[in-house]
């Protein structure tokens, strides 16, 4: 088959929105997470979160559109469209037709629906906007970005909660090993900064509550941590054939050798606490990859910062990785920007890949008291450098949903 190489990243997040600023900031140990600035949350328990500022939709939407326009789509937009640029990909070096994307989100335009499910409430069924439907569709991102683009190929959307981009990434390669493709955007998106998110997830007792301190309240690994931080943004990866990439002189970011997934069959939220269901998952990544527990050094973890699912996943890669686990370093991405839901595995694909291209590893911050089942090096609170080639990147969801990405430093 094929090897798929990266070669465009785009990205959009509570630490910037260009890879090279939201690599220097985790390097850095910045958190991201602040008190919403949106909405007002006096109402609400939980009053922070990993909100997108900054952003400018207006490159590709003008006022009317962005009015009428899901932030998840526009969020998605972005991440394409710079990662494509990124990517040198022009009119004339490539074949449209050849050329797909699958950009997935968890929830989609879950503001437009709540909005729209209001004004029905309030005001009847005529004051639903006719937007609401398009907009509020979790497919429609990847829709857009081909309309914006003029991609013909492969099209469509993954949707499995906080694995969502990782599927993505699988989904996308797989046109491209099998010939179907020869380019292929992959990534995720998610809009989850809103009244209804908030709430939900609040209700469900899932998040942190330390709004006195929100930079320090997501702390993967931590023994004090209370839950995760409600992030949003998106990511993308542009992926090529390596003869495609060499042919038109593309620069290569890393490559993907190989992936893996699972299902806990156990819990609608909760992790299988022993962790069989994720240590099948990095198993199948490392025997689609063709290699050893030795040959992975790096971990970037799912590591949300809530108290099962911290220890259940490092239960795993301890299961997977046997003696070899002692000598991992894990990474958690989520410690400073909080979870993405359906975009974290796309934000911290990008994270991963710019750690390894760049020979340094962000660190995990707010890991001021190690969880004693934790014992594996979490990179704690500083940078290290590295001259690993190859990295993990594990992403789970709610349903049981396990997959795992290993990606190689060019």
């Amino acid at each position: 088959m094929k090897e798929v190489v990266i070669t465009g990243l785009g990205v959009v997040s509570p630490l910037g929105n260009d890879p090279q600023t939201l690599y220097e900031n985790l390097v850095a140990g910045i958190s991201g997470i602040k008190t919403i600035q949106r909405f007002n949350t006096d109402a609400f328990p939980v009053k922070f979160a990993g909100e997108v500022s900054n952003f400018d939709p207006l490159p590709y939407f003008d006022a009317k559109e962005v009015s009428r326009t899901s932030r998840n789509i526009q969020y998605m937009m972005h991440a394409a469209v710079t990662a494509v640029q990124a990517a040198g990909l022009t009119e004339t070096n490539f074949d449209k037709t050849r050329a797909g994307m699958i950009l997935g989100s968890g929830i989609g335009g879950m503001e437009v629906f709540t909005q729209n499910a209001q004004a029905m409430a309030a005001r009847g069924p005529g004051r639903v906007s006719p937007f609401f439907i398009p907009q509020s569709i979790a497919n429609m991102a990847s829709g857009m970005v081909a309309i914006n683009l003029g991609w013909m190929g492969p099209n469509f959307s993954t949707l499995s909660a906080c694995a969502t981009a990782n599927h993505a990434f699988m989904c996308a390669a797989d046109q491209i090993r099998l010939g179907r493709a020869d380019v292929m955007l992959a990534g995720g998106a998610e809009e989850s900064v809103c009244e209804a998110a908030l709430a939900g997830f609040a209700n469900m007792k899932a998040l942190s509550r330390r709004n006195d301190a929100p930079e320090k309240a997501s702390r993967p690994f931590d023994k004090d941590r209370d839950g995760f931080v409600l992030g949003e943004g998106a990511g993308a990866l542009v992926l090529e054939s390596l003869e495609h990439a060499q042919a038109r002189g593309a620069k290569i970011y890393g490559k993907i050798l190989g992936y893996g997934m699972s299902c806990d069959a156990h819990h609608i939220s909760a992790p299988l606490e022993s962790g069989e269901g994720v240590a099948l998952a990095i198993k199948n990544a490392l025997k689609e990859s063709g290699l050893t527990t030795a040959d992975v050094p790096i971990v970037n973890c799912h590591a949300t910062s809530t108290p099962l699912g911290d220890v259940a996943e490092v239960k795993a890669v301890k299961k997977a990785f046997g003696a070899d686990a002692h000598k991992i370093k894990l990474m958690a991405t989520k410690s400073m920007t909080g979870h993405l839901l359906g975009a974290a595995s796309a934000l911290e694909a990008v994270a991963t890949i710019m750690c390894l291209y760049n020979g340094r590893l962000h660190p995990s911050i707010n890991v001021e008291n190690q969880e004693p089942e934790i014992d594996l090096d979490v990179i704690p609170n500083l940078a290290v450098n590295t001259n690993a080639t190859r990295a993990m990147s594990n992403s789970f969801g709610f349903g049981g949903h396990n997959t795992c990405v290993i990606f190689e430093k060019p």
